[in-house]
């Protein structure tokens, strides 16, 4: 259901250049080059045996406009790569032992995220998982420069930061918690969750 819901509202998700009326959600990649490497990297995640569950497309040639994609890439041997731009891959598992080890199986280690109700499995994760920003129940985008953030693999920007970032650099790791999952008060232009 939670796949089913994600496609749902991601298919919604308003696109389009920055000074658009309405705005949008979100707008071009960094160039027309970025929207093709990111069209290749989704052709072959699919010909390697992925599942279009919602296909990225170029909303405007010669831009970096795209529309936002999900490919299911369960039991995928795929390189380890990150994608900068509007592409998810979805990895489904059987046990939280799984998903652990699949978030682990990275070089990168940027970011890490639980929804759930179950507090014991989030403070499991911040313990197990190798990444810089570990929350629980809330996004993983948009973190505060005044909080601690670094990485702890190949992604991020190496540079610890933020007003405590003495106290935290022996593992460079910042959270947000919440006890449960909830919309915001608002949304931001662009998104319709309805």
């Amino acid at each position: 259901a939670f796949i089913d819901r994600l496609v749902e509202v991601s298919a919604r998700i308003k696109v389009g250049e920055f000074d658009a009326d309405p705005q949008p959600f979100m707008g071009s990649v960094i160039s027309a080059e970025a929207a093709e490497k990111l069209l290749a990297a989704q052709a072959s995640l699919l010909e390697k045996g992925g599942k279009s569950l919602l296909e990225m497309k170029s909303l405007k040639s010669g831009t970096g406009l795209l529309s936002p994609g999900i490919v299911d890439a369960t039991g995928l041997d795929v390189t380890d790569e990150e994608f900068f731009g509007p592409l998810l891959k979805v990895y489904r598992y059987k046990s939280f032992d799984d998903a652990l080890a699949l978030a682990n199986d990275t070089h990168y280690g940027l970011s890490a995220g639980i929804l759930t109700d179950d507090r014991k499995l989030y403070e499991r994760l911040v313990e197990e998982v190798r990444a810089g920003i570990v929350n629980w129940n809330r996004p993983l985008t948009g973190a505060s420069s005044a909080a601690p953030f670094g990485g702890v693999g190949a992604s991020g920007n190496h540079r610890p930061s933020a007003y405590y970032a003495a106290d935290y650099c022996a593992w460079p790791m910042a959270s947000l918690e919440a006890g449960k999952s909830e919309m915001p008060e608002s949304l931001a232009p662009g998104l319709n969750f309805d």
